[in-house]
């Protein structure tokens, strides 16, 4: 199952290719970007010509126009904490907050590597104002795991992730738990010093 999860993350992390003659910011968009997106980032993953920096640096371009960093950063933090932060602290909290998200992917690529081929099957996108959800499952040997990619339009930049469930569990809600649980106890500096100890969802 810890291998599927890693497979999962990876998945999280995908392409933003161009569909010609598609409205970009039609909702059907943002469901045919992920399906031909996650089929990129696994044949990145499978490409044996690559060494581990270049398939880093490869897939860390791919990933960075995609998400929406400073969103999900945001949301991670909750209205409550974030307002807690000066605008020095809060750009010192994204860039380290991104930062784990990046080393907790890049850290477990290679348990994904040269594994069983991941079996992906999509369910019916829900769209729910100037959101679309588009569920996925991810299958790799004997275990499963079902995912829910959440995107919205960013102003002048078509549709972002913004949150992903995996097995009916938000990332942002379980990174903004331990956030409040870090500073129900501590200082904001204190908070900033152990992000890069904050467990990723999913982790073992």
């Amino acid at each position: 199952m810890k291998k599927l999860i890693v497979s999962v993350i990876c998945v999280l992390f995908i392409t933003w290719p161009a569909f010609a003659g598609e409205d970009p910011l039609a909702p059907e968009a943002a469901e045919s970007l992920l399906k031909e997106s996650i089929q990129a980032v696994l044949d990145v993953l499978e490409d044996g010509s690559l060494s581990s920096q270049e398939q880093k640096e490869k897939i860390e371009a791919i990933v960075d126009p995609v998400f929406n960093y400073e969103l999900i950063a945001r949301l991670s933090l909750g209205p409550r904490n974030w307002p807690r932060l000066d605008r020095e602290q809060q750009a010192v909290f994204i860039e380290r907050f991104v930062r784990r998200l990046k080393d907790s992917y890049f850290d477990n690529i290679a348990m994904v590597q040269g594994d069983a081929e991941t079996r992906v099957e999509y369910g019916e996108m829900r769209v729910e104002n100037n959101r679309v959800h588009v569920p996925v499952r991810a299958g790799m040997q004997n275990a499963a795991v079902e995912m829910l990619y959440k995107f919205h339009q960013s102003e002048g930049e078509g549709w972002r992730v913004y949150d992903v469930e995996i097995n009916g569990v938000s990332i942002v809600a379980s990174y903004r738990s331990q956030f409040n649980q870090v500073l129900a106890n501590r200082t904001v500096e204190e908070m900033l010093d152990q992000i890069r100890t904050i467990e990723a969802p999913g982790a073992e």
